[in-house]
């Protein structure tokens, strides 16, 4: 009897290791629930659905501003659709990979990216991501989605086709599109053009910089282009006084490079000591006051630089 107890006992012990072996085997297995499959599954549902932040957090590493990454995504033109999982295997050095298959913008694509085991689950390699180059003919960046990032530089992105368009948007027009796959290298052409409402910014923007030329002061302000001449009447300055009766009338350059704005009217007061030692006033107009300087568009910004 107790040799009986003793068997069951170890009969026992048996069938309960090899239910935990066979339990372990069939979570790890690349087809079961937590394994390197189910990873690979759930990021491709992630960017079936557009939730950029899920997908970035199935990344084994997440990539540099992994938040702008994610926000791209939701400004895509078109998401993977029907993706499926056609086979995970053991590559080289024994790296576990996902072969996948998916459509994107009316065509069919397969693909293959790494899995990653880590303490936290089976993560998606970081080459189930491609990269963007765009380039611009004005400016330094351009817009992937609702996103800004420099242009002439590869930028990662989650697989999407994407609308790429000149930046600032609003102030500058041109578009392209690209598809960007996973483990894949797209190149998007931007030939930009100065839209309509820059001028109008540009303008609104000169406007601000010349009241603040025209405050009151005990010089001449620099980098105005303000010239009164009270040295002729005026021994010394005490102070001057601005009326603009017409704001200078802005236009950008054709390759929207540098600005002229002309035609301004102002009228200035000066107050000083005369030679003779008296205090007076005289007052100068000039029908062509005018401001001129450079234009460059950094990130989502329009600069004029006052020359």
């Amino acid at each position: 009897m107790r040799r009986g107890a003793v068997i069951g006992i170890v009969a026992g012990a048996l069938a309960a290791i090899a239910v935990g072996v066979a339990l372990w085997w069939w979570l790890a297995r690349p087809g079961g629930p937590g394994g390197p499959a189910d990873a690979a599954r759930e990021f491709l549902s992630a960017l079936e659905s557009g939730d950029g932040e899920r997908a970035v957090e199935l990344l084994e590493s997440a990539p540099p501003r992994e938040a702008d990454v994610a926000a791209a995504l939701d400004g895509a033109a078109a998401r993977i659709e029907a993706a499926t999982v056609e086979r995970v295997s053991a590559g080289a050095g024994g790296a576990t990979r996902a072969d996948v298959a998916f459509d994107l913008a009316g065509e069919s694509h397969e693909a293959s990216f790494g899995l990653v085991e880590t303490a936290d689950g089976w993560r998606v390699a970081a080459d189930a991501l491609g990269t963007l180059t765009g380039e611009t003919t004005i400016g330094d960046s351009i817009a992937v989605g609702d996103v800004i990032v420099p242009a002439d530089a590869p930028f990662a992105l989650l697989p999407a086709q994407y609308p790429v368009t000149a930046a600032p948007r609003g102030l500058l027009e041109g578009e392209a599109t690209a598809v960007v796959l996973p483990g894949g290298s797209a190149d998007a052409a931007v030939e930009a053009s100065v839209s309509p409402q820059a001028t109008e910014r540009a303008q609104a923007r000169l406007e601000e910089y010349a009241r603040a030329c025209a405050q009151p002061a005990d010089a001449v302000p620099r980098n105005c282009g303000l010239r009164v001449p009270w040295a002729a009447d005026l021994a010394t300055l005490e102070s001057i006084a601005f009326r603009i009766d017409r704001m200078p009338q802005l236009a950008l350059s054709p390759d929207a490079t540098a600005f002229d704005a002309t035609g301004g009217v102002v009228t200035a007061t000066a107050t000083g000591t005369t030679r003779d030692g008296g205090t007076a006033s005289f007052t100068y107009r000039a029908d062509d006051w005018a401001l001129r300087g450079t234009v460059s568009f950094e990130g989502d910004e329009m600069v004029l630089a006052i020359g």
